[in-house]
């Protein structure tokens, strides 16, 4: 599992259970963890801060009642200065709210010290340090998603098909930058409600907006080209004013919302007779987010 010795911090004032925990961890054979442990000791908060400051470590093993510190405020003290290493909580207080409460908080594992042996032991300590580093995967994704979404709906607007199809039209934003400014206004505000309204459940009348928004694209005679265009320059905006959660949530969700406004777009299209072309191409657009769409759910 790891290519050197397991660095544990173990912060324990009770002698008893500090012996207990060494010699559990001083005579473990895992095959986990073939390099053994090699054990570092605080027994107060602020000793455990300095050391975590002067140290790496792979594992913190947490005594919730030290002599600095008492309950949950040890955890968050702790964590007040880590984020990427995990605690395992260990504590002689067997109270499952206290349980639910210090994983909550962001423990990778909890411990009651009537139940310590060495196989709890060693297979909380590989959960825990597993865990931390599936959700630093899972965080890394989280931040590449908005910025692979913008680089999609790019690649849209820079397929060479699509632009051959379109090669004898300007876009909106070139004919008509101040009605597109307008738009990209009343975008922006309708991709917030639609958000609130899917995430929240807020009402609003997001039907009735969307379909006056579309009117005016199609009265506009829009391109599947321009709609993308408009969606990309609002989430690029997102992107830049949110936090990495948000962004993540406006990257999804705008989805749903383009994905709505080029079905409507068609079938104003469809139904004014503007255009076959117009039509397939909204539709290969829709189409082919809606695979996007699929492949990142799955």
């Amino acid at each position: 599992m790891l290519n050197h010795p397991c660095r544990v911090l173990l912060v324990e004032d009770e002698p008893e259970d500090l012996k207990k925990l060494q010699t559990i961890l001083t005579n473990a054979h895992s095959a986990s963890f073939r390099r053994g442990f090699n054990l570092t000791w605080a027994e107060t908060v602020a000793q455990g801060k300095q050391l975590i400051a002067q140290t790496e470590f792979d594992v913190v093993i947490l005594d919730l009642m030290l002599p600095d510190s008492r309950g949950l405020n040890t955890l968050r003290e702790i964590q007040s200065i880590i984020s990427k290493i995990p605690i395992i909580v260990l504590t002689s207080i067997e109270d499952e709210i206290v349980a639910v409460k210090v994983l909550e908080l962001g423990a990778c594992g909890y411990l009651p010290k009537n139940v310590l042996e060495q196989n709890l032991l060693i297979y909380a300590i590989r959960t825990a340090i597993e865990r931390k580093l599936q959700l630093a995967k899972f965080e890394e994704w989280q931040k590449q998603q908005p910025a692979q979404e913008i680089a999609l709906l790019e690649n849209f607007l820079a397929d060479k098909t699509i632009n051959e199809q379109l090669a004898d039209s300007e876009s909106l934003q070139q004919k008509m930058p101040d009605i597109v400014a307008e738009i990209k206004e009343r975008y922006h505000d309708l991709l917030d409600r639609f958000v609130e309204q899917r995430i929240y459940k807020v009402q609003y009348e997001i039907n009735r907006n969307i379909e006056v928004l579309v009117e005016q694209l199609g009265y506009l005679q829009a391109t599947p080209r321009d709609l993308i265009e408009i969606h990309t320059t609002i989430l690029k905006q997102k992107q830049a004013t949110l936090g990495q959660r948000q962004a993540m949530t406006y990257t999804i969700e705008g989805r749903y919302l383009l994905l709505e406004m080029m079905g409507k777009l068609a079938a104003y299209y469809r139904k004014y007779y503007m255009g076959l072309n117009k039509i397939n191409l909204v539709q290969n657009y829709s189409n082919e987010i809606l695979k996007n769409n699929q492949r990142s759910n799955n």
